[in-house]
Parts: structure tokens; sequence; C-alpha cells
């Protein structure tokens, strides 16, 4: 029960890794038997399940197809023999040469793609309640999406290999295809092969990825233009809520990154529930409190035992200030809160803990003692909503499956291979945020966008904006944008609003 709770918490985030080297696409297939050998290219066909559509995105009426597709990947050495069947949703509007493609997924790993498909980009979108209130019980609102960016670009919905319907097929199995390494090179081989059968070449692309979509996106940007027979350069990288630099993300002994970057997120979340005194606005409150993490805090961690004790009491005071803990709870923690203790604490007096993913949602525990909540409350409070939204708008195209659609899978997380091993104090951080800054050094036209939630206590603002300025990062091409929201900050309606403007006008 315990590893179930804590794969549902992280599944729309991410998990440990490192970079990877860009090298082809290899697969170790081991003894083949008979079996596994009869499947074969004439044994295969892929399936493909379209519905044509009319709708209104963005002011333009445009005639779209929404089509659940597999595309099966065949290996290199030997192309009759296949290795992976990759399931996708796309839209593609009736005129369509040249307009701009975002490919699309999200994180865990694990994860399937439905949380950005149906929450925000898709033509048909999930409303769950925008002031982190319960989503209940079916029926649930699945509406028209008018702010879509189908209005200037067609979609496609990745779904990496063991989540929605893709699995490894013939000699292979999905462990193969799980990994820093391994994830990257397959999605990559998927994307060339996908503009090559839609003859879209010349067409604008961007990758857009969610949570562990910050580490699989740059990645796969560098895997696209490293490949020695079809390079392929990307236009623009969009991440939403990304974790692309674990030592921002880490709580771990010795680690003090995560420490200063969470904070600012603690305090707009006490902010947010009613625990600081201050006649401050959000905003200034916040800012105030990334000046103090930036300029105080972070230097008070770096000196340790070095520091004073007038400093490190002075320190504590204005921790205790931003963040609504006591200040001996502060002492106790060595002014080092990790973030499940911080959910735990903040309204202990009230009975509750709140969410991960959105700290504005909150719930009881079984017991309001202990030092970790039960669960991620966040996720508990929209996740049904989600999969009954795809399933429905999967009826209404048409498909048919005699398989479920894996929204999520712990099997996947669970084994995702790691460049390196966590064992005891043997810590590795995966960073990828060095491939965004190579990407620009080599692509002039080459773009970001990263958004963030105030409210996300997995993957915070402020973590984002360090790892982005400490990698070499020309943050002049890079368009960062807040909101007062959570991880999916597109749970809340007027960030919805003003993240599809955003992502529309970058994309044009």
């Amino acid at each position: 029960m315990k590893s179930k709770n804590l794969f549902l918490s992280y599944i729309i985030f991410l998990t440990s890794l490192n970079i990877i080297a860009n090298d082809e696409l290899t697969i170790d297939l081991g003894d083949k038997n008979n079996e596994c050998k009869d499947i074969t290219r004439e044994t295969l066909t892929e399936r493909n399940f379209s519905n044509n559509f009319v709708g209104t995105f963005n002011g333009k009426k445009i005639e779209y197809t929404a089509s659940l597709k597999e595309k099966i990947i065949y290996e290199k050495d030997d192309p009759n023999l296949p290795m992976a069947s990759f399931f996708y949703t796309e839209y593609i509007s009736k005129d369509s040469d040249q307009r701009p493609i975002i490919f699309s997924f999200n994180g865990g790993p694990g994860s399937a793609s439905l949380w950005l498909h149906m929450g925000v980009l898709g033509p048909k979108v999930i409303k769950v309640p925008s002031d982190a209130s319960d989503d209940g019980s079916p029926p649930y609102n699945i509406i028209d999406n008018k702010l879509s960016p189908l209005s200037d670009a067609d979609l496609v919905f990745i779904d990496p290999i063991g989540t929605g319907y893709s699995r490894a097929i013939g000699c292979h199995e999905g462990e193969e295809f799980w990994g820093v390494s391994e994830d990257p090179k397959i999605i990559a081989e998927f994307i060339r092969r996908w503009i090559t059968d839609n003859k879209r070449w010349n067409s604008p692309r961007y990758i857009l990825g969610e949570s562990y979509g910050g580490i699989r996106g740059p990645l796969l940007v560098s895997e696209l233009r490293s490949g020695s027979i079809t390079p392929i350069e990307v236009n623009g990288l969009l991440l939403v809520a990304p974790a692309s630099d674990y030592q921002y993300l880490v709580f771990h002994p010795g680690n003090n990154s995560p420490h200063y970057g969470f904070l600012p997120s603690y305090a707009a979340t006490a902010y947010y529930h009613g625990k600081i005194e201050t006649n401050k606005s959000l905003q200034d409150f916040y800012l105030e409190s990334k000046q103090f993490s930036l300029n105080e805090y972070g230097p008070a961690l770096l000196k340790g035992s070095r520091i004073s004790k007038t400093e490190k009491n002075n320190v504590m005071q204005k921790y205790s200030y931003f963040t609504g803990l006591s200040k001996r709870f502060v002492e106790d923690f060595n002014m080092r809160v990790d973030a499940s203790s911080f959910r735990k604490e903040l309204l202990r007096d009230q009975g509750y803990s709140i969410g991960r993913l959105d700290s504005r949602y909150k719930n009881s525990d079984y017991m309001s003692g202990g030092q970790y909540p039960d669960t991620d409350v966040s996720s508990e409070g929209f996740m049904s909503a989600y999969v009954t939204a795809i399933h429905t708008w999967f009826a209404e195209i048409g498909v048919e499956m005699d398989m479920l659609y894996q929204s999520g899978d712990s099997d996947v997380y669970f084994s995702w291979k790691h460049p390196q091993e966590w064992k005891g104090n043997d810590f590795g951080y995966v960073n990828t945020v060095p491939h965004i800054a190579r990407a620009q050094r080599y692509n002039k036209d080459f773009k970001v966008y990263v958004s963030c939630g105030l409210y996300d206590l997995a993957t915070p603002c402020f973590t984002a904006e360090n790892f982005m300025n400490d990698n070499s990062v020309d943050m002049d091409r890079v368009i960062f944008s807040e909101f007062e929201a959570g991880h999916m900050m597109y749970n809340h309606q007027p960030s919805f609003n003003r993240f599809l403007n955003e992502v529309t006008e970058f994309v044009k």
C-alpha cells in the first residue's frame, strides 16, 4: 500500500537520473525464442481509429482529424523484426502542410500523456474544480476547449512504452526502454518516423513536456539533432513544471539546494492558507521570500556549523515568518525542513495535511500525528476525472481496444534505470539543463518556454529558476512564467487561460 501511494504521488512527477551520451539506439536482444521470432512485419497491422471534427479555437474555425494511432518501431539491424508499439493521439488540421507541430508528453516516468492532453491542450478538456476542492464522482464536466493551440498547430500526444496502450513487442521487454538513456532514444525514433510518414519535414516542431518531461525534453532535443542519418532541429522546447536538475529537488543529507529552492513555495502556500501575518500582496510576499532565500537563507546553509548563534537565530526567525512554521519546529530540523514534513506540519493544528502537486488542497490523515502525510491529497483530488475523460473522448473518436489504457504504471516507475545506483550516500543527480544551453548555442532560432506554479511542492518555481540560471542557459532566450496554481497549473481556471494564450503565442 505504501509503494502504491508513493507512486500515485509521483506519477505526474519524475524520478532521478543523469545526462546521457548521444549514442545510437541499440537494444540487446539476448536469446530469442521461437515464439517471439514469429512476430514480424508481415504479421502486424498498425491500428488506426479516426474521426473528423470541426471546432473553433482562439476564434478560428478548424476542420481536423482526431486519431488514436499505432506506430510500430522495428529493429535497426533487422527491419523485419518489431521491438516497440507506440500509441499516440494526433489532431491534424485539414490545412496542415507546414503548420507547427507540438509533440507532447507527461512525466512519471510511467505516466501517459492524458494529463496535458485532457487537461489543457486538446480540443476537449476535463474541468475539475478550480478552487482545489475534490473532483467527486462522475459524471464529470468534459467541455470544448476554445483556447486549444490546435488553432495554430497540430498536436501529437505520445504515450511512452509501458503507458497508455504503448508496449514492447516481439522479442523485447518493456524494461529495455525504461531508463534515462533508453527513453529519449526510442521516442526520438518515433518522432523521426512520424515526421517521415506524414511528410512534415519542413514543418516547425516543438517539444512540450511536463514534470519528468523536464528530463525527457532536453535529452530528446539532443537526441533528435545528433542523429547521424537524420538529424532534426527543434524550433522550441516548452517545459511545464519541469524537474531538469535533481540536485535542486532531492532532499538528502548534505544537499542544501532543495531547501532554499523550496522555501518560496512554502511561503506562497503558508500565505494561501492564512498562516502569514502581513499586509503585503502574495506577489510582494513571494518576491520577498525569494530574496531572503537567495541572499540570507542559502548562504546560511552554506556556512553550516561556521554560522554564528546570532545569525542562525535571526535566519530561523525569518524562516518561521516566511513559512508559518514555529521557530521551534525550524530549529528541530536545523533549518532544513523537507517538503513532506512541511506538508504535514503547516495545518497540523487544524487537523489537515496539504497537497504535494498542489498545496492549495488539504484533507485529514488517518492520524494527525507523525511526520509525513498519508498520501498526496491533491493527486487524489483530480485523478479519477482525468481517467474518465480520456476514455470518454476515445469512445467519441471511435476507439475500440482489447486492453486497458494505462494512465500510469508503477512497474515503469520502480523499474526505471538510472545512470548511477542510489545506495546509501552514493547519490548522483541528473541534470539535463546543459542540453538546453547546448541547443541554444548551435541553433540560433531555438527558444524555450518554462511555466511553473507557486503552489507546486514537487517542482517549485524557484528551483526551476535556480537550475535554469545555474547551467549557462541564455536567459534572454527563455520565457519564464509563474502561475498562482500548482504543478498542473491548468487545473486553476485563470492560469489555464493565461497558459494557453502563452503557449499558442509561443508556437505561432
